[in-house]
């Protein structure tokens, strides 16, 4: 009996035909299938299973590869956004400290002029930081509209002018 639990199909030593696997009861039948060699049909559908199986695995392995690729696509995008906001700054930097010493320049030439005058027209002519923004418009939204309704009377009527 231990060979049996071992090897099932060593108490159906001798080759079996269909009719003796007829006259077995299913139990016997299927432990000596079990055992059996796979016949030509079964064994190419495993083989054509085992492979499906791998080529799913194989493509498994690189989904993760795509995302790891994704990450690091936006990781260089986030990268070159830094260095491209280094790069603006550095930049600024320079600009800001050129724009510094031409005015300490400037200053110092106002300062050593001989006169007061002199420094005065230097001054003028030769302001020590450019003003980038335009000079605020003096008259406010009322009265804006009030000097273009003016200028736009051509008749006279709203305010009367000699000529």
């Amino acid at each position: 009996m231990g060979s049996f639990k071992e090897n099932p199909a060593a108490k159906f030593s001798k080759s079996s035909t269909e009719v003796d696997l007829k006259k077995m009861t299913p139990m016997q039948r299927a432990r000596y299938l079990a055992y059996e060699k796979p016949s030509k049909e079964v064994e190419m559908s495993v083989l054509s299973t085992r492979n499906r199986l791998k080529e799913e695995a194989r493509a498994l392995e690189a989904a993760p590869r795509l995302r790891q690729d994704a990450e690091q696509i936006r990781q260089a995008k986030v990268v070159g956004q830094l260095k491209a906001a280094e790069a603006r700054n550095r930049v600024r930097v320079l600009r800001l400290r050129y724009q510094s010493l031409k005015s300490q320049e400037i200053n110092h030439l106002i300062t050593s002029q001989p006169t007061a005058r002199d420094a005065l027209r230097l001054q003028v002519f030769l302001p020590p930081h450019q003003d980038i923004r335009y000079p605020p418009d003096p008259l406010g939204h009322v009265e804006r509209e009030r000097v273009e309704a003016i200028l736009m009377d051509d008749s006279g009527l709203t305010f009367k002018r000699t000529t």
